[in-house]
C-alpha cells in the first residue's frame, strides 16, 4: 500500500498535485482518450500499452487520464465511452495491453464536485491508474518494445535495462528493514576510564519480493572505537556470528540458516555499542554509524548506513555523558 496515497480521491486531491511529470506521474489530456465526438481516440490503445509497459518494468507510479501537461484537469474523459463504463472497460483494457498480461494495478474514476464550481464536466471523471512494481516484469507494449519511466518520460529500454528488470524480478528482493535501539540502556559509572554506555540494536530484515531467499546472510560493519573488549564479547554470544578486524572497523556476520518467504520480516541480529567520552564526538558528527551488506543467494548485494546520531536514545546517552564528564571535571 502507498503510504502518500489519500485515502479517497477527488478533485481536491487532484488539484493538490505536483503540477508537473516525473518518473513516478504522468497527466495525459482527455483527447489522448476520447475525441471531442466523444469516440475513442485511434491511437489510445497502443499509446496506453506504451505507458502501461513503463509503469510496470519501473518501480510503478500513477498515471492520470483527463489532466492536461500543466497538471489541470481539463474537463475530463466521458464515463460511458464503452459498454458497462469507462472504469470497467479500462481495467479490461490495461489488463491485456501488455505481454505478459498485468496483474497488479488500480483504476479510479474521480466524478465532478457537486457544488457547482467543478473543472470536471457533467457525465466525465478524471481516471487514475496507479502503477506497481511487477513481479512478471519486463512487460512487452503492443509495438513489441519494452518502455521504462526515464528522466519523467517512458522510453523505450536499451539492453542493459531490459537485463536488470530480469535480475530484479527473477531474485529475491531482501532489504534490511529497521534497525532500532533494543532494551534498556546500560550507564556504567563505575569504571577508572571514566563513564560509559552500552547500547543494544536489532537489525530486522525482510523479503519484500516474491521469491523466496533460500541464502541470507549479514554484514554489520561498526567503527573499531565503537567496539571495546566487552562489546565484541557480547556480540559474539550466538554461535554462528563471525567477526573481522580492518584498521579502525570491526565487521560482524550472520548467516540465516532458515529460508526466507516473501513478505516475511525476521529479526536477525542483535549487537552492541560502547559510547565514552572519547568516541562520542564520533556520533555527534553523523559518522559514527552501522553500515550493513545484505546477501541473498545470487541477487545483487544491498548495502545501507545508518548514523546512530539520528536516534533519540543515543542522543540522551551523549548528554548524560557529558554531564558526567563535566561533573568530574569540575570535582
Amino acid at each position: 500500500m502507498d503510504p502518500d496515497a489519500p485515502e479517497r480521491w477527488t478533485e481536491e486531491t487532484l488539484e493538490s498535485l505536483e503540477p508537473f511529470e516525473h518518473d513516478f506521474q504522468e497527466f495525459k489530456g482527455s483527447r489522448f482518450v476520447a475525441t471531442d465526438e466523444g469516440r475513442i481516440s485511434s491511437f489510445f490503445i497502443n499509446a496506453l500499452s506504451k505507458q502501461v509497459s513503463a509503469f510496470a518494468n519501473g518501480a510503478g507510479g500513477r498515471l492520470y487520464l483527463g489532466i492536461d501537461d500543466d497538471g489541470r484537469v481539463d474537463g475530463g474523459v466521458p464515463v460511458h465511452l464503452k459498454g458497462g463504463g469507462t472504469r470497467a472497460w479500462l481495467e479490461d483494457l490495461i489488463h491485456t495491453s501488455v505481454e505478459p498480461p498485468l496483474k497488479a494495478f488500480n483504476v479510479f474514476e474521480i466524478p465532478p464536485r457537486a457544488d457547482g464550481t467543478s473543472r470536471i464536466l457533467p457525465d466525465h471523471a478524471v481516471y487514475l491508474i496507479d502503477f506497481h512494481t511487477s513481479d512478471a516484469a519486463p512487460h512487452q507494449a503492443k509495438d513489441h518494445r519494452y518502455y521504462l519511466r526515464i528522466a519523467g518520460k517512458s522510453r523505450p529500454m536499451g539492453n542493459v535495462h531490459v537485463r536488470d528488470v530480469l535480475r530484479r524480478t527473477h531474485h529475491p528482493q531482501i532489504t534490511v528493514t529497521r534497525v532500532d535501539p533494543y532494551g534498556q540502556i546500560e550507564n556504567v559509572l563505575f569504571d577508572t576510564r571514566g563513564p560509559k554506555v552500552f547500547v543494544s540494536f536489532r537489525v530486522y530484515v525482510g523479503n519484500q519480493g516474491r521469491v523466496m531467499a533460500h541464502h541470507v546472510g549479514l554484514d554489520v560493519e561498526l567503527p573499531r572505537s565503537l567496539v571495546g573488549r566487552e562489546v565484541r564479547s557480547r556480540n559474539l554470544v550466538a554461535d554462528d556470528i563471525h567477526w573481522t578486524q580492518r584498521p579502525g572497523e570491526i565487521t560482524f556476520f550472520r548467516y540465516h540458516p532458515v529460508p526466507l518467504f516473501p513478505t516475511q520480516e525476521i529479526f536477525f541480529y542483535q549487537f552492541w555499542i560502547g559510547i565514552h567520552h572519547k568516541n562520542a564526538e564520533l556520533i555527534r558528527s553523523g559518522e559514527g554509524g552501522v553500515t550493513w551488506r545484505l546477501y541473498a543467494d545470487d541477487a545483487p548485494p544491498q548495502d545501507g548506513f545508518t548514523p546512530f546520531a539520528r536516534f533519540s536514545a543515543i542522543r540522551r546517552a551523549i548528554d548524560w555523558l557529558d554531564a558526567m564528564h563535566a561533573k568530574n571535571e569540575g570535582a
